[in-house]
């Protein structure tokens, strides 16, 4: 469904599909029913949209008889696309049906994203993260509001193919849309009248390295990284997430200034240890000076073991010991005065680390990853594509930078200006010429409220239309 595989057209015979499906005898069909179709609808769509899960099982030897546990995200999230289909049993009206489901699909999107650890890697936006046009609605909507308006692009035939009275549904779709059309105009003529010059200009080196995860050649890693850093002219060279080989603890903080020489700023990432807790941290080296961010929301199973005291026969997939969870600012600043944004691999993934970006006044994002647990299948796409889109939310350039790919560099407008591929060494290197351009993350909020004011409204006028009958 989603990109690199989805062709933007299919949404138009996909959805209109879906809602034939749906509509067959809607009267007759249960709470049982509605969540038995939106559960293996869901199952059927993430075994593929999620068919890397197996894969970290698949590292070591130790973890490979615990493959068959691969199978309980996808169970564990179709539940929530049961639970979301259940809405259609307040739904009666064919019109209703129609214009309810983009708010059943970006419900569903909400609660996986939400509940529990949350994971927003099942998003309808991504459907729109593969041409220019979507990258305008992304930028300015945020994900929910962007994948709610795609879906209801998609479903505008069903109302030709069941002959829909055209003034009616014209009217209610006017209603819905007119403040989104509203605001796109604001917002680009704000954009326009509003454009921050030119202040700064950085060159950046991306190195894509292929650490091995178990680093058993660690001196051979860091002679290759000295050998990097001492080569390259460039102001910022940047490595992926724990491409240190060695972990970080007091013994050896401060010779990491050794790495340093003239203005050369180096950012990668370690392991490290600090008053008794492990960090998966992202480090900035400057001259004199070392400026660190821990990570601040770690990855169930795999950096730490939710409720380790009920489920410690799981220890032979999450290890002895977990990660701490940071407690650092989300910022970085240079000597230069450059504001970076750290992300340490999925974090991207959440939208809550971009809330206060333009009160930090965020130059930069820089997101360090490592790849390798997703195999080579669509995996490392998927993850990439969401960082795209990413830097389209926070309206910043992103560099983004994996042990093994896809490394990047993608400016506020979510174009590719240079890339890598996968499982390559690579070396991407690019002058940044940055503009500090303002996010809309604070509008994206408020449309999300809108869509739910909205969906309310569409309930209450569908009961009300039933009773009238």
């Amino acid at each position: 469904m989603y990109p690199p595989f989805f062709l933007f057209p299919l949404g138009f015979v996909i959805f209109p599909y879906f809602i034939s499906l749906i509509l067959k005898k809607p009267y007759e069909k249960s709470f049982i029913k509605f969540f038995s179709y939106g559960f293996f609808f869901g199952f059927g769509f993430l075994i593929i949209y999620l068919s890397w899960i197996p894969n970290p099982f698949l590292v070591y030897e130790t973890t490979r008889p615990y493959i068959f546990l691969s199978i309980l995200l996808p169970i564990f999230l179709s539940i929530f696309f049961g639970l979301g289909f259940l809405i259609y049993k307040f739904f009666k009206n064919l019109i209703f049906i129609i214009l309810a489901t983009p708010f059943i699909f970006v419900l569903i999107e909400l609660l996986i994203s939400n509940f529990f650890y949350g994971f927003p890697w099942i998003s309808n936006s991504l459907i729109l993260s593969n041409n220019l046009f979507g990258f305008y609605i992304i930028k300015h909507f945020g994900t929910l509001t962007s994948g709610y308006l795609i879906l209801l692009i998609f479903l505008l035939p069903t109302f030709l193919l069941y002959k829909i009275k055209i003034m009616l549904s014209g009217k209610l779709i006017l209603i819905i849309s007119a403040p989104f059309l509203f605001f796109l105009i604001i917002s680009t003529i704000y954009s326009f009248f509003n454009n921050n010059k030119f202040s700064k200009e950085i060159t950046i080196d991306a190195h894509q390295i292929l650490s091995p995860i178990n680093k058993k050649n660690a001196k051979e890693i860091e002679q290759n990284i000295i050998n990097i850093i001492n080569n390259s002219n460039a102001d910022y060279i940047v490595f992926g997430e724990n491409n240190f080989p060695y972990l970080i603890d007091k013994n050896n903080f401060k010779n990491l200034t050794n790495f340093i020489k003239n203005e050369k700023k180096v950012i990668i990432g370690a392991t490290t240890y600090k008053d008794g807790n492990y960090y998966n941290s992202l480090l900035l080296i400057e001259k004199n000076q070392i400026h660190f961010f821990d990570k601040k929301i770690l990855v169930p199973f795999g950096e730490f073991l939710p409720f380790r005291k009920y489920l410690k026969f799981m220890e032979m997939i999450s290890g002895t010991s977990d990660y701490k969870i940071g407690n650092v600012d989300r910022i970085l600043t240079t000597k230069d005065n450059i504001k970076i944004l750290p992300i340490i691999c999925y974090e991207i993934i959440f939208d809550q680390i971009f809330k206060n970006i333009n009160k930090k006044q965020i130059d930069i994002l820089v997101n360090i990853t490592n790849d390798s647990w997703f195999g080579n299948k669509i995996g490392p796409y998927q993850h990439f594509y969401i960082s795209r889109i990413k830097s389209l939310i926070a309206n910043k350039p992103l560099v983004r930078v994996s042990n093994n790919g896809i490394s990047a560099i993608i400016d506020n407008n979510g174009k590719i200006i240079k890339s890598s591929k996968l499982n390559q060494v690579s070396n991407i290197n690019y002058k940044f010429k940055i503009n500090n351009k303002f996010s809309y993350f604070h509008f994206h909020k408020f449309f999300s409220y809108y869509l739910l004011f909205i969906f309310i409204f569409l309930l209450i006028s569908s009961r009300k239309r039933q009773n009238e009958k």
